[in-house]
């Protein structure tokens, strides 16, 4: 019978996540997206921010130049910034939306004009305290987090390792359940910015 204990997300998994591992090291690898052509300094009115929303979701990357890593498989959101992001890095690419971008609560503040960041963050802070959105709720977006590490987790054996070209709110959430379950933050470049990178790993069993 297996036993279940509650993690940090407030729900239960299995009490053995290291039983389905390798006995060798393995390694996942997660990438922020590139730089996307819009940007959040844009200032805005509060009125327009949903609009700046939506062409933020659908917005590609710059031309960003990043040393080619030439992966075999990149997994990414379904969105274009990760997909583009992806190409660079690799030479086939998965898509999951399961690490897409927790949703943005499209809300049309008062006609004040700040950088898009700014209204960005005000939104984000309401939807994580509850304000009711028609996007999915943050305990969505933690059960969809947990699903993706599972997903990940069930590509490796062996030597394997998986990379993930994900966003800054979804990749935080991942880096806590990676953690949870036993991996180790080997390396980390740069605070979440575009392009960042976050290489965990598990030791092998002795």
């Amino acid at each position: 019978m297996v036993k279940y204990r509650p993690n940090f997300l407030g729900r239960a998994k299995t009490a053995c996540p290291k039983a389905a591992r390798s006995v060798f090291e393995m390694e996942i690898i997660i990438y922020r997206h590139a730089k996307p052509k819009v940007s959040d300094k844009e200032i805005i009115s509060g009125h327009d921010f949903p609009q700046w929303v939506q062409r933020y979701d659908e917005s590609g990357i710059c031309n960003n130049k990043i040393v080619c890593t030439n992966e075999d498989i990149v997994y990414t959101s379904n969105l274009l910034r990760s997909i583009e992001t992806g190409h660079l890095i690799g030479k086939r690419i998965i898509e999951n939306p399961l690490i897409r971008e927790a949703g943005i609560p499209l809300i049309r503040f008062p006609a004040v004009r700040l950088k898009a960041k700014k209204w960005l963050f005000v939104s984000r802070l309401l939807w994580i305290l509850g304000f009711k959105t028609e996007c999915e709720s943050l305990a969505d977006v933690k059960i969809r987090v947990i699903k993706a590490v599972d997903s990940f987790e069930s590509q490796l054996s062996g030597n394997e390792r998986v990379v993930i070209v994900g966003h800054g709110f979804t990749n935080w959430l991942i880096k806590r359940e990676l953690l949870y379950r036993g991996w180790f933050l080997k390396q980390k470049t740069s605070n979440n910015s575009f392009l960042s990178k976050m290489t965990f790993e598990t030791k092998p069993v002795a």
